[in-house]
């Protein structure tokens, strides 16, 4: 199997991402749906996080700040993994194409850093609220060095594509 191109290993990995694609969009929609609900029926949320709890369900039970923030970032976390997702899958298709070192492709690398960031930012305001919001106590975020020496790595090549974009469009008016 060749690696880019038509049938390519890379037009296959586009497809596979464009197939988790639609499941995180449905995730996002149905989380934010429910996020909206919360806000408009607050016992709506208060069941919700019961349920999360696996208690059942009280009336009288409150929704409280947490459990919205927990909401907020679950919708949050799911957006950031579209819109990742979508970037990553626009460079492939441009691999494919053949023009990898189109200067569309640093700023989609450059939003792949920012997402991760935004992953990253989301997973720590859901490691102090989230166990709140299920009543325990808030467990200890864990920082994960690699994953910010990956986001590192993501912003590098971003710059690497820059300089190979202007090498290429610097080779195109050569004669």
């Amino acid at each position: 199997m060749k690696l880019v191109g038509k049938r390519s290993a890379a037009s296959a990995l586009r497809w596979l991402l464009g197939f988790l694609n639609v499941f995180v969009m449905i995730g996002a929609v149905g989380i934010g749906v429910v996020f909206l609900l919360t806000l408009v029926i607050p016992s709506f949320g208060a069941g919700v996080i019961d349920a999360l709890k696996g208690a059942p369900s009280d009336p009288g039970h409150a929704f409280e700040i947490t459990g919205r923030l927990t909401l907020l970032g679950a919708v949050m976390a799911c957006g950031f993994t579209w819109w990742i997702l979508n970037r990553l899958r626009r460079i492939l298709l441009s691999v494919n194409l053949g023009d990898a070192f189109e200067f569309a492709n640093v700023k989609r690398l450059q939003a792949v850093g920012f997402g991760l960031i935004g992953i990253q930012l989301t997973a720590l305001l859901l490691a102090f609220v989230a166990p709140q919001a299920i009543g325990q106590s808030v467990s200890d975020y864990d920082f994960n060095l690699g994953s910010w020496l990956g986001i590192l790595v993501v912003f590098i090549l971003a710059e690497v594509f820059r300089q190979g974009s202007a090498m290429r469009d610097e080779q195109m008016t050569t004669v």
